[in-house]
């Protein structure tokens, strides 16, 4: 089971898209996790400019947008209920013994 999935939303913690003073504007949802280079892609956050030529595919050319990497060790996942950051903890839950994501601050379930 893994601790962070497409879809979760997310807190930069350190590194050069944190924010001292405003903590909250660093957050954004996981659009793609790389576990071999171990980065995370967010919405929003990191954004780098690429400099498209004209195709056939993409008749607008010109400079783009694009969501960059973020290391997988500077992010932290955001509890729904708490609304803090958290480390996210494993369960197993149920008769069928299911696995189940859930906060560590307030033992809230995430998925």
């Amino acid at each position: 089971m893994q601790k962070l999935k497409v879809g979760d939303t997310i807190q930069v913690m350190a590194g050069a898209e944190a924010s001292e003073k405003n903590p909250a504007t660093k957050r954004g949802k996981v659009l793609k996790i790389d576990r071999e280079a171990e980065r995370v892609t967010v919405e929003g956050l990191r954004l780098v400019k690429r400099h498209m030529k004209k195709t056939p595919q993409s008749p607008e050319g010109g400079i783009v947008e694009k969501p960059g990497t973020i290391a997988l060790a500077n992010v932290q996942v955001v509890c729904a209920k708490c609304d803090k950051p958290t480390r996210v903890g494993i369960r197993t839950e149920g008769e069928e013994g299911k696995k189940k994501r859930f906060c560590k601050n307030c033992d809230a379930l995430i998925d």
